[in-house]
């Protein structure tokens, strides 16, 4: 009997799901390579276009199947096998819901989605990893709740969870919240969000700059809370003009919102958006800046303050349920609600007695390596 792993293709643009994926999946296929065991192990992947991930495979000897799935379709079934659960045995029979069956066939005993990803109903026994319940926490942002959006997950993502005979969860905040929404009552997997080695190895090249600047990397989503960010940056900028408020983040979503915002609080001159950048310019604009600031109104976790941890940058960070869990003492924190707040915290940041406390950051990162989730993630899988 194998295991199953099934992982879906995503484009870097997506932020922080592209990046947690890559670094386990890497990690995962090498530590599968280590240990000999590629025999115990089958691979389904959807919707690869590159080949960066079967390519992967390949070297390591790894069984895989590929399918290339229409989103749209795939969505309109997946749906439809929650909402009328009587319908998968039609939908398996006549082959229209393919993963099943794939890794029946490839004679997996249990199956593993490695990202957070939620699929149709399955007949192998499943974990699941759910990275937030946000549709739940916050289902008045539009990215969660328009076009059909909240309906969906609350009938795939609960169900599917729901259904998983373990789930994955990086906080005992996010475990509680899974309890709560979804009902699920078996066994669970605390396993935090790793930092990728890249963050913790490459060599620091600090650039002379005219004007210190805050960074905040984030997509241009409602939840992310750019237009409080600006309103306590204007605040702050009022004592502290030499100051700019660097953004990076695809440019979509509530894009065009925050520009118009921007131009309304007159400080286009303190603002400078790079949009989606490469891991290595990345690195650069947390190494290089005064500040890493997180303005998210949710959690449990987010990458972009553990990154910045491991820049060793000072972080100023929303007090979002989990955060502390995730981050400890370390961030100044505030109350994503309150452009008076975060501009407070941008002052605090100013004050030269504030040290950041390597040892302890560093003994934080080594609980949140890629490598210990991937090998307690191992021991799961091949317990009998």
């Amino acid at each position: 009997m194998k295991i199953g792993i099934f992982v879906s293709g995503r484009q870097s643009s997506e932020g922080g799901g592209y990046t947690i994926t890559e670094e386990l999946l890497t990690t995962l296929i090498n530590e599968i390579i280590y240990k000999k065991i590629n025999y115990k192990f089958f691979f389904l992947v959807s919707n690869d276009f590159n080949h960066l991930i079967i390519k992967k495979l390949k070297k390591a000897d790894i069984k895989y199947n590929h399918i290339k799935e229409n989103n749209f379709f795939k969505k309109i079934i997946i749906f439809i096998t929650h909402y009328f659960p009587k319908s998968n045995l039609f939908l398996n029979f006549f082959n229209i819901i393919k993963i099943n069956n794939i890794f029946k066939s490839a004679d997996c005993n249990k199956i593993l989605f490695i990202s957070s990803e939620y699929r149709e109903l399955l007949n192998i026994p499943y974990i699941a990893t759910v990275w937030d319940m946000q549709h739940e926490t916050h289902p008045f942002f539009s990215e969660v709740s328009s076009y059909g959006k909240k309906l969906y997950r609350k009938t795939v993502n609960n169900n599917f969870i729901k259904h998983a005979t373990k789930v994955i969860v990086g906080t005992k905040i996010g475990k509680s919240e899974i309890i709560k929404y979804s009902k699920f009552n078996k066994k669970f997997i605390i396993l935090p969000h790793p930092v990728s080695k890249i963050f913790l190895n490459k060599k620091k090249k600090i650039i002379k700059k005219k004007r210190k600047y805050f960074f905040y990397p984030a997509n241009f989503w409602e939840h992310k809370n750019h237009k409080n960010l600006l309103k306590g940056f204007e605040i702050f900028l009022k004592k502290n003009k030499n100051f700019q408020l660097i953004l990076s983040g695809e440019k979509e979503n509530n894009y065009s919102k925050v520009i118009d915002f921007i131009k309304e609080l007159k400080i286009e001159n303190k603002i400078k958006i790079v949009g989606h950048v490469s891991v290595n310019h990345l690195i650069s604009l947390y190494d290089n800046c005064h500040a890493v600031i997180y303005a998210s109104y949710s959690g449990p976790e987010n990458l972009p303050p553990i990154e910045a941890l491991a820049r060793r940058k000072k972080i100023i960070n929303s007090n979002y349920p989990g955060a502390k869990e995730q981050l400890k003492n370390f961030p100044i924190y505030f109350n994503p609600k309150s452009p008076k707040d975060i501009a407070n915290s941008m002052q605090k940041s100013l004050n030269k007695k504030l040290k950041i406390k390597k040892r302890k950051i560093n003994e934080l990162l080594k609980s949140k390596s890629s490598k210990i989730y991937i090998e307690n993630l191992i021991k799961e899988l091949t317990a009998i």
